[in-house]
């Protein structure tokens, strides 16, 4: 039996604006949009190293739980009540969504968004939880979310790394979603399009994924619960607790310089031109300096942040709870995969 009716499944990237939108949603009364869990991310990749059916995969999936960065409803439940939650259940993706249903439940809305990054990867997962899913599909200008990435204490790398993750995401999802049927009602979105005129575009997205629209979206800083609790979590979230930021698009043309510009804009060409979006260098050469996008990414490499001071600079608490899911998620990934025979036959 599927556990979520009619959720919204958000495809998106890191440093995209997915944060905003998910709490945009969770304003609305019949849509609950809690905080990252990544419970469908880490579980797709880990189900396979545990038995279907049993107590040791149950604890996995609540441990990952318990270990989010972000602050749930049923947070507050005693550890009993969410075990009882998974009891009758057998798979990971069972599991992972009755904790979302049970969040919806505990807001008392019908549906859920489901906001995990690069959902196009354990989309399967995902739909065989569902009935009639709907999939919002948000991007965001790749050179913005290069500079928010580089920027974003907790994010490792920089613009080097965005690029390619933003490439990945972008590319995996426009194929998996021409994969889909006419029956799976899709919205596309970009995060600049919600900063210059957030009703239009809301209530756009609102009819394509036959949900009614509510101006509570609109101040969604004031109506959404989660939103004002995650911002006090974590650095990365602390503009959830505002209104929609208009002025917060095109930074990079101050912040980002023309070799960092021009290997954002060489990489990601083809996508770019696919999102609408322009080049910020018109008429000048493709690669700046260098006569080769290996040359131009060599050079940035150099320079290319992995451990970045403000990270240390965050409150302890903060890190703690970073570093511990990381920590959770690094031991899972550890343990060796089950041979599918024996999985086969734990599920029998």
């Amino acid at each position: 039996m599927s556990q979520l009716d009619e959720p919204i499944i958000l495809f998106c990237s890191e440093r995209s604006g997915s944060n905003m939108i998910a709490k945009i949603f969770d304003a609305h009364p019949e849509v609950s949009a809690p905080g990252d869990s990544h419970l469908f991310a880490v579980m797709s990749e880990c189900a396979c190293r545990y038995r279907p059916d049993s107590d040791d995969l149950r604890c996995a999936v609540l441990e990952l739980f318990d270990a989010k960065v972000s602050e749930w409803v049923i947070d507050t439940r005693i550890d009993v009540d969410r075990v009882a939650l998974l009891s009758d259940l057998t798979h990971a993706g069972e599991m992972a969504a009755a904790l979302y249903a049970a969040e919806a439940r505990a807001a008392g809305k019908p549906h859920v968004m489901t906001k995990e990054n690069s959902a196009f990867r354990y989309l399967p997962m995902l739909m065989a939880q569902s009935t009639r899913p709907r999939i919002l599909f948000m991007t965001r200008d790749p050179r913005d979310m290069a500079l928010s990435w580089r920027n974003g204490p907790v994010m490792r790398g920089g613009v080097l790394r965005a690029t390619d993750r933003w490439c990945h995401d972008q590319q995996g999802s426009l194929e998996t979603l021409a994969q889909l049927g006419p029956e799976t009602p899709v919205a596309t979105l970009r995060y600049e399009d919600v900063l210059s005129d957030p009703e239009g575009q809301l209530r756009r997205v609102c009819r394509h994924l036959d949900l009614p629209f509510c101006d509570d979206m609109l101040r969604f800083s004031e109506h959404s619960s989660s939103a004002r609790t995650d911002a006090k979590r974590s650095s990365m979230w602390s503009n959830l607790d505002k209104p929609i930021l208009s002025g917060n698009a095109q930074k990079f043309r101050r912040e980002l310089d023309d070799d960092q510009i021009a290997y954002i804009e060489a990489a990601t060409a083809p996508l770019m031109a696919a999102f609408g979006y322009a080049t910020a260098r018109p008429g000048r050469p493709e690669f700046g300096r260098f006569d080769t996008l290996d040359a131009l990414r060599d050079h940035l490499a150099i320079s290319e942040p992995h451990d970045k001071p403000a990270y240390r600079a965050l409150p302890a608490e903060e890190r703690a709870r970073f570093e511990g899911w990381s920590q959770l998620v690094a031991r899972m990934l550890a343990r060796p995969p089950l041979p599918p025979a024996m999985r086969a036959l734990e599920a029998a």
